[in-house]
């Protein structure tokens, strides 16, 4: 089959996964329904705990009687699944060729988390057009009736976290350890970010700690620096304490949370989910696609320079 042809199966698969006619007509509002928390779980470099982070989380407000997606942006397919134990028998490309709905590749992992494997390869998302990821998001908020919040692991680095999917969030958590690189990195993403889109809320949570202080501490020097430079909306989201059981909980292929209750990292995750529970979903109700074509053309550009 020629390229054409396949972009054009693609096309026509995305315009199902929309329901409109055209892949030319202009793009319209997502309705984010009232209620409905997203975050984009993220951090400037790998190594931080970022997929143990959304793990425990999504464990943790499920917990409290929340139906939680986990969004998996990883490059590739199935990482949080198979952390987890749980195979994630369909890919992305399957959903772009038509072969099966978005909806079909969403993984049960019970007591109230899902997973959305939606993973692709860096040049996947690249080809997309505006409009084809715009038909992508809308296909995903086809799920958000079923659920209470909407958890993206977005994969680490600034141009992973440009995905199609990462711009439903006006939420972005960021995770951050106290090792330099790992806050120079934060910095730069937090400087990039807010650049790109001023209306983003960012919340610091600091991870492997060795205390609660060390956390605070580290906060108050980002949030020093930050305030100094940049213009805003910035707030520290929690500390969660370094824990070697964690380490066996990843052997075991389960979330801390459930496997080791009493953990003190669990604790951390506990009350990070008692805060957002408390508090009311920011940027709720529609948003421009408009903003979605922008950060597209924002992220080609990175990618090609």
């Amino acid at each position: 089959m020629t390229m054409s042809c396949l972009a054009t199966d693609q096309a026509e698969s995305l315009r199902k996964l929309a329901g409109r006619a055209k892949t030319t007509e202009a793009p319209e509002q997502f309705q984010v329904r009232e209620g409905l928390r997203v975050i984009s779980v993220t951090s400037g470099k790998g190594g931080v705990g970022k997929t143990s982070v959304v793990v425990n989380l999504a464990a943790s407000l499920a917990a409290s009687g929340q139906r939680v997606l986990i969004v998996d942006c990883n490059p590739g397919i199935g990482d949080i699944c198979l952390r987890l134990g749980k195979d994630a028998p369909f890919r992305m490309g399957q959903v772009l060729a038509g072969d099966i709905t978005l909806r079909d590749t969403v993984v049960e992992l019970g007591g109230g988390v899902s997973v959305l494997p939606a993973g692709m390869e860096m040049q996947q998302y690249s080809a997309l057009s505006p409009w084809e990821r715009s038909a992508l998001l809308k296909a995903m908020l086809r799920l958000q009736n079923d659920f209470d919040c909407f958890l993206i692991d977005t994969g680490s680095g600034m141009a992973a976290n440009l995905t199609g999917f990462a711009a439903l969030a006006r939420e972005i958590m960021l995770v951050v350890t106290p090792e330099p690189t790992s806050i120079t990195d934060a910095y730069a993403l937090i400087k990039m970010l807010s650049g790109r889109d001023s209306s983003f809320r960012f919340r610091l949570l600091i991870n492997m700690c060795r205390d609660n202080q060390e956390g605070e501490t580290l906060f108050s020097k980002l949030a020093a620096i930050t305030g100094r430079f940049l213009q805003v909306e910035f707030d520290h989201a929690g500390t969660i304490l370094h824990d070697e059981l964690l380490v066996e909980s990843v052997r075991r292929r389960g979330a801390l949370c459930r496997l080791f209750p009493d953990a003190k990292a669990s604790a951390g995750f506990k009350k990070l989910a008692h805060k957002i529970n408390a508090e009311r979903p920011a940027g709720a109700g529609a948003m421009p696609a408009a903003s979605v074509a922008s950060s597209t053309m924002w992220r080609n550009h990175e990618l090609s320079s």
